[in-house]
């Protein structure tokens, strides 16, 4: 991984660790908002946190195994280790770029998909039917908020 990723990940882990403490502190406690806001950056940093200790962890693990490959005698099993030291520690890279990609604040937020043929007659209308199927699964996936939408045929 870069050094400034790493870099970026280590001054987040730190600005955990400080809100964590800010967090027990009796004058943090009596001031609500301030307890809000840092309880909501908690919550934030905790993913990218727990995932950068994780990965710290196994970037030892895998210091460890090159140092016993040496060893004749544990040699099998540290090649082992060091295979699948390797590939945990890449499935928690990816994750954490993807922790690092910026929120999007409308992420959060509801969304309409109105499916209906508009213009272009007959053709259009067949497309719009062969579009619903793949977008009404979507309802399971974040279900609607009232009554469920409607499918009219003409």
């Amino acid at each position: 991984m870069k050094s400034s990723i790493v870099a970026k990940l280590e001054a987040l882990y730190e600005r955990h660790e400080e809100v964590q403490a800010l967090l027990g502190d009796a004058a943090t406690i009596a001031d609500q908002d301030k307890f809000r806001a840092l309880s909501r950056e908690y919550a934030q940093l905790s993913d990218v946190a727990r995932c950068y200790t994780d990965w710290r962890q196994v970037q030892e693990d895998i210091e460890t195994a090159q140092m016993m490959l040496d060893d004749p005698e544990m040699r099998e099993m540290a090649q082992e280790e060091l295979r699948d030291a390797k590939e945990k520690g890449d499935q928690l890279e990816q994750q954490l770029q993807v922790l690092l990609l910026p929120k999007d604040p409308d992420d959060e937020r509801n969304a309409f998909v109105e499916v209906r043929a508009g213009t272009g007659g007959d053709e259009a209308a067949l497309f719009a039917g062969d579009l619903f199927p793949h977008v009404h699964p979507l309802r399971r996936i974040a279900p609607l908020a009232g009554r469920d939408p409607q499918r009219q045929r003409r």
